[in-house]
């Protein structure tokens, strides 16, 4: 969560400086006749970056300073020289500025529509396709739900080393029984704190929410697997996005060395092949959210007794436009046919984690799989 709060500050900071520019300040009060300071005059953006810089460690604050143009660092410089005292409250309410700036949200991280733009000059289409698959399924990682299916432990720790207001925005997004267990184990003063905080969380730009969720899940995991509780939580992630070949492989050689551990993460595993094993009314609640031109992809080399346990999940229009595109043929690449079946998966896993559909760990009845 550091990761995420320095980069917002950075972006926060040099918002700072382009507002209250001094020179236009002196430009204004120079046609008008100067009246008494204030005594407590509010802070300027420039000001503001100059005070957080001064307080900051020497090393954090020469990272920053390299972020910034050499006007910028011209503004800062001057307003660092003719600053005036400041108190630890006026610090305290700066700190307390950003926080609450960091909640709210502010545009400016790219998309991933930006990102095809810029890469559109560089790399070929079929690159840029390889590479923003990759994003868009780090995109769709239900972040909140695998957040909160670690240890509470794992995440009070965390949050007691996080800013106040981080630590509410945290605690608004897990699972309410999670957060509830969390909060009662905070002392009274930190746990009214947080919870007076989290009222006041207005709603949060999709764009700061996306660092804040790829940070917080990547230290989380990782703290969670570097304690062990939780590690098969970040393994059957992993091994529920690898082909189903490169899946069993790592399961074989795991039940040799740790074949405890294997029976576990058999238990949260999910495949394209284990659609058979769910219900009829499950796969028809799944199949209302998949596209039809991504099934028609994912059923491409299928044996016909899979496509039609499948088909038969489907609405009647919907199965006649599958059957229809199957017979009519049609090549695709292993790649986009492996890239069909494991967004259904996703989805599977997603419905799954919220609660929407019940993953059953039979065998089905002995269904037919895919073919190769």
């Amino acid at each position: 969560m550091a990761r995420a709060s320095a980069y917002l500050l950075r972006k926060w900071l040099s918002r700072q400086v382009r507002t209250s520019h001094p020179d236009r300040a002196a430009m204004n009060a120079s046609a008008q006749p100067k009246p008494a300071p204030p005594p407590a005059r509010p802070l300027t953006g420039p000001e503001k970056v100059a005070v957080v810089l001064l307080a900051l460690e020497k090393s954090r604050a020469t990272q920053l300073l390299k972020r910034f143009e050499p006007n910028e660092l011209r503004l800062i410089t001057r307003a660092a020289a003719q600053l005036r005292p400041v108190g630890a409250a006026d610090l305290e309410a700066l700190v307390e500025e950003f926080a609450k700036q960091f909640s709210s949200g502010v545009n400016f991280v790219g998309t991933l529509e930006e990102v095809e733009k810029l890469l559109a000059g560089v790399m070929t289409e079929d690159q840029i396709a390889e590479v923003m698959s990759d994003e868009q399924q780090r995109k769709d990682v239900p972040v909140w739900e695998t957040v909160s299916a670690l240890k509470q432990d794992v995440i009070r720790s965390y949050l007691s080393n996080e800013h106040p207001q981080a630590a509410a925005l945290i605690l608004s997004r897990i699972d309410s029984a999670s957060a509830a267990k969390i909060v009662a184990s905070f002392t009274a003063e930190l746990r009214n704190g947080l919870l007076c905080r989290m009222l006041g969380i207005k709603s949060v730009a999709d764009d700061v929410m996306r660092v804040v969720e790829r940070v917080v899940y990547e230290d989380l995991t990782a703290t969670a697997a570097a304690a062990g509780g939780d590690a098969h939580v970040g393994v059957a992630d992993i091994l529920n996005k690898l082909d189903k070949a490169q899946t069993d492989d790592v399961l074989k050689n795991l039940l040799e060395q740790r074949p405890s551990d294997v029976k576990v993460l058999k238990g949260m595993l999910f495949s394209f092949e284990d659609l058979v094993k769910l219900d009829a009314k499950t796969r028809t609640t799944l199949f209302d959210q998949v596209p039809i031109d991504r099934l028609v992809l994912a059923l491409k080399g299928t044996e016909p007794e899979f496509q039609g346990v499948i088909l038969s999940s489907l609405a009647s229009r919907s199965k006649r436009m599958v059957e229809a595109e199957l017979q009519a043929g049609g090549s695709a690449s292993p790649r986009e046919v492996s890239e069909a079946r494991r967004a259904i998966v996703d989805i599977v896993l997603k419905m799954a984690a919220k609660g929407e559909i019940v993953l059953d760990a039979g065998d089905g009845g002995g269904e037919p799989a895919p073919g190769s």
